[in-house]
């Protein structure tokens, strides 16, 4: 009786394994063409979300197994269109790209690198004079960033008591001044 039980757990071992075998390497396949999709929709997304015409980047996506770090995407953003705003954000819109992908799978790598194909239409085909780039330096180490609440076109006078204004030495306020007065609530 426990004879034939034998046989068909001997049987039904072999059969599997065979498939195993092949089940993964379809399903690791299936799995890397889904995630690649899903990296072109949300470039597509956050291309809209951001009002960039979405004929102007593409991506193409390689796929690095590695057995005991995990998985990692490649993203290479393909400049199809040249437009001098894009790139002067271009680290903004990586990191906006890069959140609304980690939304969806937040356990993988992601490295991104820009390409630019010859037929983008840049307009800087060769690079300028050296001198260039050390005015260009410069000019931003003399730039003192402006406080984001601070909407003046010039700056304010540094905070120190005058001699000449009335009250400045005795702490006392000048004679012009009237304290608020409380209105009674009608």
């Amino acid at each position: 009786m426990f004879q034939f039980l034998k046989t068909k757990r001997v049987t039904s071992q072999t059969a599997p394994s065979t498939e195993t075998n092949l089940v993964p390497a379809k399903n690791t396949q299936q799995h890397n063409d889904i995630r690649r999709e899903l990296i072109r929709v949300v470039l597509k997304d956050t291309l809209r979300a951001n009002g960039i015409p979405t004929n102007w980047l593409a991506c193409e996506v390689i796929i690095i197994t590695r057995p005991q770090a995990g998985d990692e995407l490649h993203i290479q953003l393909v400049i199809l269109k040249w437009h001098e705003s894009l790139l002067r954000y271009a680290d903004a819109f990586q990191r906006e790209f890069l959140l609304d992908l980690d939304r969806f799978d937040p356990t993988v790598d992601h490295i991104v690198s820009w390409r630019f194909p010859p037929d983008c239409d840049c307009p800087f085909k060769q690079l300028p004079d050296p001198r260039s780039w050390l005015l260009s330096a410069q000019a931003q180490v003399a730039e003192e960033p402006v406080p984001v609440l601070d909407r003046r076109r010039v700056p304010r006078e540094p905070h120190s008591a005058r001699p000449d204004s009335p009250g400045a030495s005795d702490g006392r306020p000048p004679k012009e001044y009237a304290p608020t007065q409380v209105a009674p609530l009608r």
